[in-house]
């Protein structure tokens, strides 16, 4: 079991207390150590965010933010923020392809069907309560469904013991099933269901994993729920190329999990992008949970996805 985000949700700015947290959370050796921060003034933003990079916060995030300078808060800070409009999704994508950085596109997500409140995931979660979060990074430590709350509990000790050493609430842990690299969701997919994504069977064994996660009786935030980030995965990178995964299967898979279509890169022109992200936000009203999209402007067999490299650019 490796933590793959530990973070500090805070409300206002707090040297010495970000400072703590920052010392002892390297000591976990997570993946990425994250501070969050609520949505501030806007006129405030970029002061809050300088303060940050200074404290030497690496990845920090204000929540949904729909400004117009989104695009330089994202450019200049590498803040991650998440948009809850359609249309001003669209104009990001639209800006960023222009000025030709459409790597930007890593740090900002749409995020339909409601707000989400206190996980550790970026971009798309948003601080209602001040303390600590974290997620894990299980695939590999998923043979049974069995495995998933045995692990889920092992994060919610260590992350209780954690919080009390510096004197922060444990806010709980994000359960979501998300890869990195080859520890990859589609490889604990096939191994545990004999199912390989793209193929029929996929829609239930994601729902059996979620309801596995559900059920774990630990203090769950954020998402909870499977995550299929296609630059993540490299199994799932290796069935696109293949052609078992396509545009229209990722966005059915939203239907089950938070992040059918994220971290993919697509050539398509603008109003084929729209009706799909409308096509995402219907599902997201539909199955009452929140969806996270997020999409590079992309041309081409393959587009370098800042973090993790080449990833097959997927078409209508």
């Amino acid at each position: 079991m490796e933590i793959r985000a530990i973070a500090l949700n805070v409300r206002r700015i707090d040297p010495g207390r970000i400072s703590r947290f920052l010392d002892a959370a390297k000591r976990l050796r997570p993946l990425t150590i994250r501070v969050s921060v609520a949505t501030p003034p806007r006129e405030a933003v970029g002061q809050i965010l300088k303060a940050l990079e200074e404290l030497g916060v690496e990845y920090s995030a204000i929540g949904v933010y729909e400004g117009d300078d989104l695009e330089e808060l994202v450019r200049t800070y590498g803040v991650f923020a998440a948009v809850a409009s359609v249309d001003r999704y669209l104009e990001f994508l639209r800006r960023i392809d222009k000025a030709g950085e459409p790597h930007l596109a890593r740090n900002v997500a749409l995020l339909l069907g409601g707000r989400v409140y206190d996980s550790p995931y970026y971009p798309a979660a948003i601080v209602a309560r001040e303390g600590i979060a974290l997620s894990l990074l299980y695939p590999d430590d998923v043979n049974s469904l069995d495995d998933v709350p045995a692990a889920l509990k092992r994060a919610e000790k260590l992350g209780e013991s954690f919080a009390a050493s510096i004197g922060e609430p444990f806010l709980g842990v994000d359960g979501s099933l998300s890869p990195w690299g080859e520890r990859s969701v589609a490889k604990a997919i096939h191994r545990v269901f004999g199912v390989r994504v793209g193929s029929w069977g996929t829609m239930a064994a994601i729902r059996a994993l979620n309801e596995a996660i559900w059920s774990s009786s630990i203090k769950l935030l954020g998402f909870s729920e499977v995550m299929l980030p296609l630059a993540e995965d490299e199994e799932l990178k290796r069935l696109a190329e293949e052609g078992a995964l396509d545009l229209h299967k990722l966005v059915s898979y939203a239907s089950v999990c938070v992040a059918g279509l994220d971290m993919v890169p697509v050539e398509a022109n603008e109003e084929d992008l729209r009706r799909m992200l409308l096509d995402l936000e219907a599902i997201a009203k539909s199955k009452g949970r929140a969806v996270g999209v997020r999409l590079f402007p992309a041309s081409g067999q393959h587009f370098d996805v800042p973090g993790f490299g080449k990833t097959p650019v997927l078409r209508p």
